[in-house]
């Protein structure tokens, strides 16, 4: 019995396509051998336009200031308009409570830092792309963050 090859492929198409080779063995018997070629599970997804942007220098510089617009502002929504809620209120003294607003404004700062990134790579794209590079992947801590405290929120 010969088991299916799977192989994947960014094609666009929304059916695999099946491919077949006939092959002989050792004990002259023809065999088929069968591939089935996969297409891209998600091909618009989100994690696939920052790898787009790591490789394209107008991509890289949209990528930056858009995001750092977008993390600045759902922090500033969070702090401006969503009360800490769950294991922020735990604590008596306080303390966790500035912990959430201070994480909300170290989001805000380099939400505006990757934004000065974005302007600055587009001065001079070719030189500063490493550099950019390096901002764009460093953003995700912040999404993440801001997105644990309730990003999703200001969705709604």
């Amino acid at each position: 019995h010969a088991s299916p090859i799977y192989t994947s492929s960014h094609s666009a198409s929304p059916s695999p396509k099946i491919q077949s080779e006939p092959r002989e063995h050792t004990d002259k018997q023809a065999m088929d051998c069968v591939s089935i070629e996969m297409p891209d599970p998600l091909p618009h997804a989100p994690a696939a336009g920052m790898v787009d942007a790591v490789h394209d220098d107008a991509k890289l510089q949209r990528a930056l200031v858009g995001g750092g617009i977008a993390k600045s502002s759902a922090a500033l929504y969070l702090a401006f308009f969503r009360a800490p809620a769950g294991v922020f209120l735990l604590d008596g003294h306080g303390l966790l409570v500035a912990a959430y607003y201070v994480i909300l404004a170290a989001v805000v700062v380099f939400g505006a830092v990757e934004v000065a990134t974005g302007f600055w790579v587009a001065g001079d794209p070719h030189g500063r792309r490493g550099k950019g590079k390096v901002v764009l992947w460093a953003s995700v801590v912040p999404l993440v963050l801001v997105t644990a405290l309730g990003g999703f929120a200001v969705l709604r």
